[in-house]
C-alpha cells in the first residue's frame, strides 16, 4: 500500500482514572486498511503536520486510535473536539524523523554515530523531550542537555 488513507477525525478526551488524554480514533476502514498492510506505526500528516505515530488500542476504545499529546494538539493549533484532517500511511518500524536542528546539533557535537546506535525507540522518546518546548531557547536547551548525555 503506498496510497495514503485520508479521513476527518475530532481529538476526543480518553479518561483514565484521573488522567484526562487526548485521541484521535481512526474510522474502522481506516484502520483495517492500515492494519491489512501491516502497519504497527503510521506516518503522513495531521491538519498539514507531519507526524509518525504508533497505531494504539486500549481496553476502554472500541478499535484502533493515535495518541495526540499536548505537544502534538501544541504544534497543530487543536483542542479537544477539533475536527481535523488525517492523511496516513504505514510507516517503516525503524522510521525516525529526527528534526534538522537536532541533527545538525548532532553532527557539531560529533554524535551522529551515537544517534545511530539508538534503537528507534530511544530516538523517539529523547525527540519527544525536545520537541513540546514553546521557545526557540528552551528547545536548544533541551537538545543541548540530550546530546550532551549521549555517551558510548
Amino acid at each position: 500500500m503506498t496510497d495514503r488513507v485520508c479521513f476527518e477525525v475530532a481529538a476526543e478526551p480518553l479518561v483514565r482514572g484521573p488522567a484526562t488524554f487526548t485521541i484521535l480514533r481512526l474510522p474502522p476502514e481506516a484502520a483495517r486498511t492500515l492494519q491489512a498492510a501491516g502497519a504497527q506505526r503510521v506516518e503522513g500528516d495531521i491538519a498539514g503536520h507531519p507526524v509518525n505515530l504508533a497505531l494504539a488500542r486500549a481496553p476502554e476504545i472500541d478499535g484502533v486510535f493515535l495518541w495526540a499529546g499536548q505537544s502534538l494538539l501544541d504544534r497543530l493549533g487543536a483542542k479537544p473536539g477539533a475536527r481535523l484532517q488525517v492523511r496516513l500511511r504505514p510507516a517503516p518500524p525503524d522510521a525516525v524523523d529526527t528534526p534538522e536542528d537536532v541533527e545538525t546539533a548532532l553532527i557539531r557535537a560529533g554524535k551522529t554515530g551515537i544517534w545511530q546506535r539508538l534503537t528507534p525507540g530511544r530516538k523517539r522518546g529523547l525527540i519527544h523531550q525536545i520537541t513540546p518546548a514553546k521557545t526557540e531557547p528552551t528547545r536548544a536547551k533541551r537538545s543541548a542537555t540530550i546530546i550532551e548525555g549521549l555517551t558510548e
